[in-house]
């Protein structure tokens, strides 16, 4: 009898340990400098397709600023995990200045290996300009193409930004197009990616929120005519507003195309339509590192993107990532 009463207390103190241990906060983990190695494999594929291309986009891009001449470029002559390229309306100063003082902060590079790129388009307000000129002058991480900034022309800031990776910045190994309206942990980013480089040293797959046998809209906000799109199914890809590229899959994108008919929906286009003729991979990551609530994950969890975020829960839920990453806390013990 006592024998059997002292295995029940211990069974029940077991499972109340577990119980207690499954409600305690994390451990601490020290914000730690981003000094890991890795081996990255850039391929040097030659793709030559036959027939003839069926527009000339890529040809036609040509850059107001390419930060060609700054002193301490983007990529080349440093070592960049991580590039985000941001494409960003003209207007978005705001925005803009959130991603620098949050997720793309300079001071943060040490703990994340990301650069950060707004990619702009062109206006033809002189006004409006000049201001990019001065913001261009500040922060050095600005490209603005020659094409006009509509809506209606985001995937010709895509093949624009594509093209600026494959000429300034062919050693770094992932490549993350953002939105500028989202906010993004660095820190499970960059160790996300870590583990991916570890699988493969030579990263050509798109990681992101994948869709299959999505139906185009013939009405709405979204719609597609059939000239514009004849198929009843697109194509499966991965949703626009934020995704991962390992570097090898630019080169082949790029390569495709100008012989994949164009589609103005960047997301459909780029991920879809030219990766399905590029024959490049999804790997489907929704619930893994996409959240559209502030949940514990984007902090203390894997989650990266968070997407449709009010003003309150952006400012709320960058507080809570630098806290869990204990930045804050290593700051004041330098002092």
């Amino acid at each position: 009898m006592i024998l059997r009463l002292l295995m029940f207390v211990c069974c029940c103190t077991g499972l109340l340990i577990a119980i207690i241990s499954m409600t305690l906060p994390p451990p601490y983990r020290p914000l730690l400098p981003a000094n890991f190695t890795y081996r990255f494999n850039k391929l040097n594929e030659t793709i030559s397709l036959p027939g003839p291309t069926v527009h000339s986009i890529l040809e036609e891009v040509e850059w107001i600023e390419d930060l060609s001449q700054e002193d301490e470029p983007v990529c080349n002559n440093s070592d960049p995990f991580i590039l985000a390229v941001v494409p960003s309306a003209l207007h978005h100063f705001t925005e803009r200045n959130r991603i620098r003082d949050t997720w793309a902060n300079p001071s943060l590079y040490p703990f994340t290996r990301i650069r950060a790129l707004f990619v702009l388009g062109a206006t033809d307000n002189f006004i409006l300009q000049d201001q990019i000129f001065q913001e261009m002058d500040i922060n050095h991480d600005i490209i603005q193409n020659t094409f006009f900034d509509t809506y209606r022309n985001l995937t010709y800031k895509s093949i624009s930004w594509l093209s600026w990776v494959r000429d300034f910045c062919p050693d770094t190994p992932f490549i993350v197009k953002v939105d500028d309206d989202l906010v993004v942990n660095p820190f499970h980013l960059v160790a996300y990616l870590q583990e991916e480089i570890h699988k493969d040293s030579a990263p050509a797959k798109i990681h992101g929120r994948f869709w299959k046998r999505a139906k185009p809209h013939r009405n709405g906000k979204w719609a597609v005519t059939e000239e514009e799109y004849p198929e009843e199914i697109f194509p499966p890809f991965v949703l626009g507003p934020a995704y991962i590229l390992g570097r090898n899959a630019v080169d082949r994108l790029l390569a495709y195309i100008s012989h994949t008919p164009f589609l103005w929906l960047e997301d459909v286009y780029i991920t879809g339509l030219v990766a399905h003729a590029a024959g490049i991979k999804h790997v489907q990551v929704d619930k893994v590192l996409y959240t559209k609530k502030l949940t514990k994950k984007l902090y203390s969890g894997q989650q990266v993107f968070y997407i449709d975020a009010s003003e309150k829960n952006k400012a709320v839920s960058w507080a809570k990532i630098l806290k869990y990453a204990h930045v804050q806390k290593r700051s004041k013990a330098k002092k």
